[in-house]
């Protein structure tokens, strides 16, 4: 049986409703824009990579706050996404070499901001789901020195669990500043969180 608590929450989503209206594909566009707002995510930045981009509200985003800045947007995801005007869409694993080999070319140059929505498939176990979603974030931040420019941000989504003290252990050990953000507009019920680096200060081993 469906969960009508579930379903009036849902009906009644602020955040959705106001998607809706404002044509974004998601309400996670207004996750994304709280963070840019309190951290300044995209002062002077002309190349992003959107990792996990479907179904592509935070790439609306960055285009928009990119617009008349002659910006390169590159959204990644591993399911068909439809265009967004002003944005190169690639589908694929950005795990699999022949992806990251697209992602270099279509950016040609190296991104100031890397960001990323994307969550794991979820089994309903949250240990197993929160490992999944950090050992993604990680990967994630292990491929930042391959596109990342000195200076550059990195904001994604994870599910906070134990391990997540070792992720940021990791992005303190590359980025300055190194700080966990729960957006008003994400669901009291959830356990996702962002975490925001800003000043990227290692560089890709030669």
């Amino acid at each position: 049986m469906p969960d009508n608590n579930w379903f009036k929450k849902r009906v009644n989503d602020t955040y959705l409703k106001k998607a809706h209206k404002e044509n974004y594909r998601s309400r996670a566009a207004y996750k994304l824009k709280e963070i840019v707002e309190k951290y300044d995510l995209f002062k002077n930045v002309h190349r992003v990579l959107d990792a996990g981009a479907a179904p592509g509200s935070w790439t609306q985003v960055a285009v928009e706050e990119l617009s008349g800045k002659s910006a390169k947007i590159v959204a990644v995801d591993l399911i068909p996404m439809e265009s967004i005007e002003g944005a190169i869409i690639i589908q694929g694993d950005i795990r699999d070499n022949k992806i990251q080999a697209e992602i270099t070319s279509a950016a040609g140059g190296l991104f100031e901001v890397i960001i990323s929505d994307m969550a794991p498939n979820t089994s309903g176990v949250h240990h197993a789901d929160s490992g999944n979603s950090i050992e993604l974030v990680a990967t994630l931040l292990k491929l930042s020195p391959f596109w990342l420019k000195p200076g550059g941000s990195f904001a994604a989504k994870v599910f906070e669990g134990p391990e997540y003290k070792d992720l940021q252990t990791i992005a303190k050990s590359m980025f300055e500043f190194v700080k966990s953000f729960k957006p008003k507009a994400s669901l009291s019920s959830s356990r996702e969180i962002y975490l925001v680096c800003k000043n990227f200060v290692q560089t890709k081993n030669k």
